[in-house]
C-alpha cells in the first residue's frame, strides 16, 4: 500500500464526514502528479476537478457545466470534455461507463482493477480495489488468451447510511 495518502479513504464516507480534508487532498494531490508528469494544471482543470471533489458522487459533463455557470462562466462542453481526459489520464477522476459520469479519485493506491459500488438511493460512490477480484478476473482473462488492460465493475445497491437511515 502506499503510504502518500494522507487522507483517509473511506468505501462510504460516515456521517459527519471531513469533506473539506478530502477536496483539499484531491487538489493537492493534482498539483503534484501534474509537476511529476510536466504537466500544466491550469485553472479550468482546476476548476473541474474542484466540482467533481465536492462530493463523493458522480457527475456527468453538462452537470459540471452547469455548475461553473453558478460559478459566473460557463466554458463550451469541448473544453469540459478536455479538461475530463485531462484529469482521467492522470489518474485524478474515474469515469463510470454505465452512467456516464465522473468523479474524484480518492484514493492513490490501486492500479487498473477498481470496482465502483454506487448507492442508488444517494449517489454515493466508493471505490475498492480487490486483489481476489482482481485475480479471477486475470484467471479468466488467461483462459481466453485476452489481455486486460484495465477492469471497472460498477456495483449498484444501497449504502450502510441509505440502508440505516
Amino acid at each position: 500500500m502506499n503510504t502518500d495518502r494522507s487522507v483517509e479513504s473511506p468505501h462510504f464516507p460516515q456521517v459527519g464526514h471531513d469533506h473539506a480534508r478530502c477536496q483539499s487532498w484531491i487538489l493537492q494531490r493534482a498539483e503534484v502528479r501534474c509537476r511529476q508528469e510536466g504537466m500544466r494544471f491550469i485553472p479550468q482543470r482546476r476548476e473541474v476537478l474542484e466540482i467533481l471533489a465536492t462530493s463523493h458522487r458522480s457527475l456527468g459533463a453538462y452537470d459540471i457545466l452547469e455548475r461553473m455557470q453558478a460559478r459566473a462562466r460557463r466554458p463550451p462542453p469541448a473544453a469540459v470534455y478536455r479538461s475530463l481526459e485531462f484529469l482521467l489520464g492522470l489518474g485524478l477522476i474515474h469515469r463510470m461507463a454505465g452512467r456516464n459520469t465522473y468523479f474524484a479519485c480518492t484514493r492513490s493506491d490501486h492500479d487498473q482493477q477498481i470496482q465502483f459500488w454506487i448507492c442508488r438511493h444517494c449517489g454515493m460512490v466508493g471505490e475498492t480495489e480487490s486483489p481476489v477480484v482482481a485475480g479471477e478476473w486475470q484467471r479468466l482473462s488467461d483462459s481466453l488468451g485476452f489481455r486486460v488492460s484495465s477492469v471497472n465493475v460498477e456495483i449498484e445497491g444501497e449504502c450502510i447510511t441509505c440502508r440505516n437511515p
